[in-house]
């Protein structure tokens, strides 16, 4: 048996936007010992896989019921850290079954899996719990998601906080910043663009805080470390249109702004979004730091 003089984390998701940050930033700022699954096949990460306190990778479908009940009592973490699950908005609305399962059902059944395994679960939602309508939103505020995506996201929720699980709901906004092995964030998409010399089209009319992925991913690890429980609310300080925030990538890199082309919002081939997102952060600023 592995002696429990620091805590056992395992991450779902490692391989996703923010779990691969949440993954190398337990390793630069904490002595956690983890565990890291994604439903690929073998790490992707080969720069780590000789990390001492990466005890283990396991292949891990959180749709998958026996799946989760096998890993989560094989390995018994102290912490489970749950970055998986669909974040395509738009996929959302047409897969709907798929999203279910990613987004709740993978919920229900690392509740399950904790409850017999005393396991914290600190859990990642977003600011589509929201309408958009009575901006900004601390963290007691009602939610009234507008799209699917946003009303699985509310439902995890609400499956952990009926659960008697000890648990810590982090909600997160409009993430950027850099990753590896997957599809681009919307300012990598913008600078590709710009360095092409191809023009990029970005929303003028649709509002949101522009969130740092390793500041989401920061959050995590002080959620942990310091046992919290609740709802959190992390974002960036400021609400920006997409085009506004496109234009300031192109500033930061040296590149043309005038390539970007403000375009207004349709939800008719899209889903619905909140037209203007922002968050109070006090709580996180006061509590994680």
């Amino acid at each position: 048996m592995r002696a429990r003089h620091r805590d056992l984390v395992l991450i779902t998701g490692a391989h996703g936007f923010l779990g691969q940050h949440v993954l190398r930033t337990f390793l630069d700022e904490t002595h956690c010992d983890l565990v890291i699954t994604a439903r690929d096949e073998k790490l992707q990460f080969t720069d780590i896989a000789d990390e001492p306190r990466m005890l283990a990778y396991q292949q891990l479908d959180v749709t998958d019921r026996a799946a989760v009940k096998e890993t989560i009592g094989l390995f018994k973490p102290d912490v489970i850290v749950h970055c998986a699950g669909m974040v395509n908005v738009d996929l959302a609305e047409v897969e709907r079954e798929l999203t279910w399962k990613s987004n709740v059902r993978s919920v229900e059944y690392l509740i399950e899996s904790a409850r017999k395994t005393d396991a914290r679960i600190l859990h990642i939602s977003s600011d589509y719990v929201f309408d958009g309508l009575k901006t900004p939103y601390a963290e007691n505020a009602a939610p009234n998601p507008v799209n699917y995506y946003g009303r699985t996201k509310l439902a995890s929720e609400n499956a952990l906080r009926s659960s008697g699980v000890n648990h810590c709901i982090l909600r997160a906004a409009f993430f950027y910043g850099v990753e590896v092995h997957q599809k681009p964030s919307f300012a990598v998409n913008v600078i590709k663009a710009l360095e092409k010399n191809e023009s990029f089209e970005a929303f003028d009319d649709l509002y949101a805080t522009p969130t740092l992925i390793d500041d989401i991913a920061f959050a995590v690890i002080r959620a942990v470390e310091y046992k919290k429980n609740g709802i959190y609310h992390i974002s960036g300080s400021e609400m920006i249109s997409r085009y506004e925030f496109a234009k300031r990538i192109a500033l930061a890199f040296r590149l043309n702004p005038s390539l970007i082309i403000p375009i207004s919002y349709s939800a008719e081939t899209r889903a619905e979004r909140p037209r203007h997102m922002s968050f109070v952060t006090l709580k996180a600023q006061t509590e994680l730091g």
